[in-house]
């Protein structure tokens, strides 16, 4: 949301790749900094620095920030002046009058209205389906790394560079690599860029995962070098960081009135994701195997890039057909 409020239109992949590099990186961030904490003090002091850092970021929104919801059909002059500061961050200072307020059935109907759409459906459930192996993958390295490698938690710690180093990768990549696409898109296209142009870019990302994936099962069941495995997981992390990137770049252009919206159904799908890996990932892997397990989270991957190949042939159909988002206001 911010991104479409703050920067010009020609901007937003790259801030949003910026954005998204900090999301990817930290389910590696803080198993890395947990591990170094363990292999010198007991357990729980990690979780009283995660209360910490969580009532950092508490003392900073309630400090620094500020309600940016506002009406976007009232132009500068005409948004009412601002009175109380508590009101404006519980929320309830947002409009001049009551004629002028969203109830609190309106905005809840805002995702209803978003997640209708089709093209934000399908984008969510491709990233459900591909992030879902990135948690999966990461909870299966660690305890094979311990089981099968003999790693210690200060070893395990070091491992985690490599996932981290993959996302700065895959932003690195996308800083270019983003715009490049696009430009050679207008080129080809008289000047002009449809939001779906922002999609090619997953199909170099999807094959990226899979082939780690599938690699990865191989890696762990036959014990290859942990240094192989610390690459091919590096790969798998740097795919999901273009895709994430891709497809939040799209949904914005594609609804820029609905920014916030789109934003939150892709957090939604990673949420979903990321949590149904944990709960089913081991069981999975010690019931078929890892080669069979992992084999399978490839095939979900390639059918996944399916719902792509879709939506570039007739996203833009789709969306002239339903037609823009329309909240109550």
């Amino acid at each position: 949301m911010y991104i479409q409020d703050v920067f010009f239109f020609h901007e937003h992949p790259r801030k949003i790749n910026i954005w998204s590099g900090a999301i990817i990186v930290s389910p590696y961030l803080g198993p890395l900094i947990a591990a170094f904490m363990i292999s010198t003090m007991p357990w729980p002091n990690v979780f009283w620095v995660a209360t910490g850092f969580t009532a950092l970021c508490w003392i900073l929104v309630v400090g620094l920030a500020d309600e940016t919801i506002y009406n976007r059909n009232l132009p500068q002059e005409q948004q009412p002046p601002p009175k109380s500061r508590l009101m404006r961050l519980i929320g309830v200072e947002q409009w001049k009058s009551r004629h002028d307020r969203q109830t609190f059935w309106q905005a809840v109907m805002r995702p209803v209205v978003a997640i209708s759409k089709v093209p934000v459906l399908l984008c969510t459930i491709y990233y459900f389906l591909n992030f879902a192996w990135v948690i999966g993958v990461n909870a299966t390295i660690s305890i094979w790394l311990t089981d099968a490698y003999g790693f210690t938690p200060y070893n395990l710690g070091m491992f985690y560079f490599a996932p981290i180093l993959g996302s700065l990768l895959g932003a690195l990549v996308g800083h270019w690599l983003h715009d490049l696409v696009g430009k050679i898109y207008t080129q080809r296209h008289d000047g002009k860029i449809e939001p779906e142009a922002r999609l090619i870019i997953i199909w170099l990302a999807s094959p990226i995962m899979a082939i780690s994936v599938l690699m990865l099962g191989f890696a762990l069941q036959n014990t290859w070098h942990y240094m192989a495995i610390a690459v091919l997981a590096a790969v798998q992390v740097a795919g999901i960081m273009i895709a994430t990137v891709a497809l939040n770049a799209y949904l914005l252009d594609a609804y820029p009135e609905g920014s916030g919206e789109v934003g939150a159904w892709i957090v939604v799908g990673r949420t979903w994701g990321g949590f149904m890996a944990t709960y089913i990932e081991i069981n999975w892997v010690i019931q078929d195997g890892l080669v069979n397990a992992f084999g399978a989270q490839t095939g979900i991957t390639a059918a996944a890039a399916l719902i792509v190949l879709f939506l570039g042939m007739y996203g833009k159909r789709i969306r002239l057909w339903q037609g823009r988002m329309k909240f109550a206001m």
